[in-house]
């Protein structure tokens, strides 16, 4: 069980820190990437070390990203020092991939803004309501005594842009909008930032027709899922939003994506318009937020598919 942290001792912890390293969640977003970038860019101007990783590939959609390319996966084999972890806009110590068995540091802290966080970490702070952990990221960098500069203010915008859905989502508040306000008088460019994150690539759009060919619905149409096949799926190419499709059917209540990524390793998301899908996402050991969340199941495509559905369809009596 985590010891629950007030920002100030969430700063205090990383000040004592020499050595960092900082994880992205599996199936990284814009949130888990750019907040866990702003962060490490501050925790540098500190004089800190600092290494990011990530247990999974980062789609090439955010490459425009400052400090992106210095991700790293660990390979099950190392053995990482440090003398802190911090897992990032994670709920569930499954989503911080292979970092916890990998890194060997006397504590773990865990960022993280998802009102279904399993208290995993040695310490925890959580603010649920939160539009994105990049708020967060905002916050504690002011607890920190860091002036923003253009890097790390885009970071930050790209954690507020993708959490809420491009500002268009219930979670969006004044206060999401005041920061996103401030963040352009660094120097942010949005529509860097929407012409990287909206507009679609050859590829994705050639997927998302061989994706869609897959849609199935269930229970009268209360259910809709599409499929990223293994033989489909390319790391490259960004299928987060292919979900969107499926959810936004007049009828839908329940949307999902199955998206093979290894030989046994499909991740699968879930959308509501109205449900609390992050209930079935948390029976999965997975997490986020009542209308978007995931989970793994280590299963291939098919197999999962089993695993899950009869679940989702247990909640249409």
């Amino acid at each position: 069980m985590s010891k629950k942290c007030t920002l100030t001792e969430t700063a205090e912890l990383l000040k004592a820190a020499g050595n960092v390293v900082i994880v992205s969640h599996v199936s990284p977003d814009g949130d888990t990437l750019g907040s866990s970038l702003a962060l490490a860019h501050a925790l540098r101007m500190l004089g800190k070390g600092v290494v990011l990783n990530v247990d999974d590939e980062i789609p090439s959609v955010f490459s425009f990203l400052p400090g992106i390319r210095e991700y790293r996966r660990f390979s099950p084999e190392e053995s990482v020092q440090a003398d802190l972890t911090v897992v990032i806009d994670a709920s569930s110590a499954d989503r911080a991939g292979n970092a916890l068995q990998v890194v060997k540091s006397p504590a773990v802290l865990n960022i993280d803004h998802h009102k279904t966080n399993t208290r995993f970490a040695d310490y925890l702070y959580l603010d649920s309501d939160a539009a994105a952990t990049a708020e967060i990221i905002y916050s504690l960098l002011q607890e920190l005594g860091i002036r923003l500069n253009r890097e790390i203010a885009t970071c930050i915008y790209e954690g507020l842009y993708t959490d809420t859905g491009s500002f268009k989502y219930s979670n969006t508040s004044s206060r999401t909008l005041s920061m996103a306000a401030t963040l352009l008088e660094y120097g942010v460019n949005p529509s860097l930032i929407s012409d990287n994150m909206e507009v679609k690539s050859r590829n994705q759009v050639e997927m998302l027709a061989k994706v869609l060919e897959t849609l199935t619905f269930l229970k009268d149409g209360k259910i809709a899922y599409v499929e990223v096949a293994p033989e489909l799926y390319d790391y490259n190419v960004d299928t987060d939003t292919f979900v969107s499709y499926p959810r936004y059917i007049e009828g839908v209540e329940v949307a999902l994506l199955f998206k093979q990524v290894e030989e046994n390793l499909t991740r699968v998301s879930f959308r509501s318009k109205q449900m609390d899908v992050a209930k079935i996402a948390l029976s999965f050991n997975g997490g986020g937020h009542q209308k978007a969340s995931g989970c793994s199941i280590h299963a291939p495509l098919k197999e999962a598919e089993a695993i899950v559905l009869p679940v989702v369809e247990g909640l249409f009596p």
